[in-house]
């Protein structure tokens, strides 16, 4: 069994997999606080802001929000 020395801590690679798919599931945990409603934007399911009456995904919501500024 190999070990690799990464940042002056010492990690086998099996370690280094178990970690990954640790951060992988918490990633997959966390569900949109809107899941039934679709996007204002994109039209997608599993929202997670309203925002001026609509349903919107963050990444979504940042883009249009920079767009109704430029507006202004």
């Amino acid at each position: 069994m190999p070990i690799t020395k990464v940042l002056g801590k010492i990690f086998s690679k099996e370690k280094q997999k178990e970690e990954a798919k640790s951060e992988e599931k918490k990633g997959s945990e966390k569900k949109p606080k809107y899941a039934e409603q679709t996007c204002a934007l994109c039209g997608g399911l599993g929202c997670d802001k309203k925002w001026a009456g609509q349903y919107w995904h963050k990444k979504c919501l940042r883009a249009m929000r920079k767009t109704a500024k430029g507006m202004l």
